[in-house]
């Protein structure tokens, strides 16, 4: 939408100033015919046609702008579309799996197939893929949410460092459960930012889980933030997996087919995507840089 809004902009200045040409030089054209005509009914004359040609050049420049923007409009309409029926052949096939399993394990259940001793197994198979279902269709609602034009953030001033350390909190048994060694340098200073403190606590919690179940057991994670001149950067770097140079500017893209970097570093391939969407919405930028230590750096600009 805000490449719509741009294109629309750009083109409004170009025909503005495209009419404000051929509007000058038709006045100047018909100004110097006046001085050369005396008679004045033939100025009255002049006056009246340069005001029709006036005119025809502001009705010839608004059919022009309105032709073009609506080219803009079906172009974006078209691409949003299609974004649209990519996101929901996506969600219904990542879906399928797990609702593959629920429904056979359960017919398994109901006409009584399962042995006494495996119903304990089989119900929590059940469980485990109704959470993953329930989880796709979240990132799906969270994601289109995010991209909905009225949709608002509902900022405040908060601590982006206090808030990075409950994230933390939040997902530590993950961390511990993957033996992830985490180095910490976070400032005790609260550093205050306007932010929706929900929406960023999710960019924080996704990253999170990204560098804990996308890398090996026992890899590092450093997390800092450091400010300058009222610039804040927070980091998020492990040496885990590597994503080629060629797969990431697709890392924040939904959705990237399941054979591309995006799809297998995210799983579901909506995660970073989500983060990318909650970054631009507060006007901050999240970068994925090289680092001489780490494999991966994430860098967050507040």
């Amino acid at each position: 939408m805000k490449q719509l809004r741009n294109a629309i902009l750009r083109s409004f200045i170009l025909y503005f100033l495209g009419l404000s040409v051929v509007g000058g030089l038709i006045e100047e054209f018909f100004s110097q015919l006046q001085i050369l005509v005396f008679e004045s009914e033939y100025q009255a004359l002049l006056m009246i046609i340069g005001g029709v040609f006036q005119l025809i050049a502001i009705f010839g420049f608004s059919y022009l702008f309105y032709r073009s923007l609506n080219k803009k409009i079906a172009k974006q309409s078209q691409k949003i579309a299609k974004q649209q029926n990519t996101l929901f052949a996506n969600i219904a096939h990542d879906l399928k799996t797990p609702l593959t399993s629920i429904s056979g394990f359960s017919k398994a259940l109901s006409e009584d197939i399962v042995e006494p001793e495996e119903r304990a197994e089989v119900s929590s198979i059940i469980y485990q893929k109704s959470l993953t279902a329930n989880e796709l269709l979240d990132l799906m609602f969270q994601y289109t949410k995010l991209n909905s034009t009225e949709y608002s953030l509902k900022r405040q001033e908060y601590a982006v460092n206090y808030l990075l350390k409950e994230a933390i909190a939040d997902n530590y048994d993950l961390i511990e459960q993957q033996q992830i060694e985490l180095l910490l340098d976070l400032p005790e200073e609260p550093i205050i930012k306007s932010i929706d403190k929900v929406e960023m606590r999710r960019v924080f919690n996704n990253l999170l889980i990204n560098a804990c179940k996308h890398n090996p057991p026992k890899s590092k994670l450093a997390i800092s933030i450091t400010e300058n001149n009222n610039q804040t950067k927070v980091v998020l770097a492990d040496n885990g997996t590597a994503i080629p140079l060629k797969d990431r500017e697709k890392l924040f893209r939904p959705f990237v087919s399941e054979n591309e970097t995006e799809r297998n570093f995210q799983g579901s391939g909506l995660g970073l995507a989500i983060v990318k969407a909650i970054i631009d919405k507060h006007g901050f930028t999240i970068e994925l840089l090289d680092d001489e230590v780490y494999t991966k750096k994430f860098v967050l600009t507040l």
